[in-house]
């Protein structure tokens, strides 16, 4: 299996405005379709794709998917502009967390998942139900630290599974931990830990902590027994790590200044616990609290996609 290369500065662009090498062209129409959220007209662009300096926002957009008929997909290609934070993407009805059933996720400005579009082989059956011509809200959340304005654009390809082949469908888990703590000036604390109890057997497919800049590691582990593994481990918020679990991926082992994880198919069990929390430190002279502002707020919520089982709970340890 070779992996695809990491496809950027596909469409030409030339803006003026920073991230035009993040464009991609979309797939063609049988095999997949672009989700592209950002300013038809780049000489007269909306309001709400523009950001100023020092500006920090979260809204929704709304698209919708271009397929017929009902179909499948996995491997999805991520792309932002600078200056975006997380981008969350649902259908607009579905049940779950805000708005309906996750579909995607990306905390990074270039991402493909599964890395290198491979698709493992313990994977080959995996696939996201998707009904036709589906509305979809985007929850994008962006900053500008930078002196000149910025546009919020992304571009995301959903690439379609073969119908005969998809036999496992794809879930994906996402728990927000606690959204009450208040951590005052100086204060050095730990948020959790929080739990989740794992129903069902099968595996993760892949894992992502989601924090804000107070954070100092985030980490996860997976409860079994008398045993414990430390399955996630991220100590950078500003480029946060996304950890895919196969057969075909090899993480690094996680130490006090490194981040890592599990190696492998990582399997989930019938009363297997997942346990995660956050170091965090409030640097500034005001109660952070959980809120969307990188600087000023601070979440701890773990995001994953799972085969097979599911992880019900995430209220506080004690």
């Amino acid at each position: 299996m070779t992996p695809k290369p990491l496809a950027m500065d596909e469409c030409n662009l030339n803006t003026g405005f920073a991230g035009d090498e993040y464009c991609i062209l979309p797939p063609p129409p049988d095999k997949g379709f672009q989700l592209h959220i950002g300013p038809e007209d780049y000489n007269n662009v909306d309001a709400r794709f523009l950001l100023n300096p020092g500006d920090e926002t979260t809204n929704d957009f709304q698209g919708a998917s271009t397929n017929v008929d009902r179909k499948h997909f996995y491997y999805r290609q991520f792309r932002s502009r600078p200056g975006a934070h997380h981008n969350i993407i649902s259908l607009t009805t579905g049940g779950g967390f805000g708005m309906g059933r996750r579909i995607g996720t990306s905390n990074n400005l270039s991402e493909d998942s599964p890395k290198g579009g491979i698709i493992a082989p313990e994977n080959t059956g995996v696939g996201i139900p998707l009904e036709a011509n589906s509305a979809i809200n985007v929850s994008l959340h962006s900053i500008n630290t930078t002196d000149k304005p910025q546009l919020r654009e992304i571009w995301v390809n959903f690439w379609y599974r073969d119908e005969a082949q998809v036999t496992e469908e794809v879930e994906q888990m996402f728990q927000t931990g606690s959204t009450t703590f208040a951590i005052q000036p100086g204060q050095e604390t730990t948020l959790g830990p929080f739990r989740c109890n794992i129903q069902g057997d099968g595996r993760m497919l892949w894992f992502y902590g989601h924090r804000h800049a107070s954070n100092l590691r985030f980490s996860a582990t997976r409860i079994r027994g008398e045993q414990r593994e430390l399955f996630y481990q991220g100590l950078y918020w500003e480029e946060p790590i996304v950890l895919e679990y196969s057969s075909t991926v090899a993480n690094v082992v996680p130490g006090p200044m490194t981040e890592g994880g599990h190696t492998g198919i990582f399997d989930m069990r019938q009363g297997d616990t997942i346990e995660w929390e956050c170091l965090v430190k409030n640097t500034t002279d005001q109660v952070i609290r959980f809120a969307n502002e990188t600087f000023t707020g601070e979440m701890c919520i773990m995001d994953a996609e799972l085969v097979g089982a599911n992880c019900a709970g995430g209220a506080a340890g004690l």
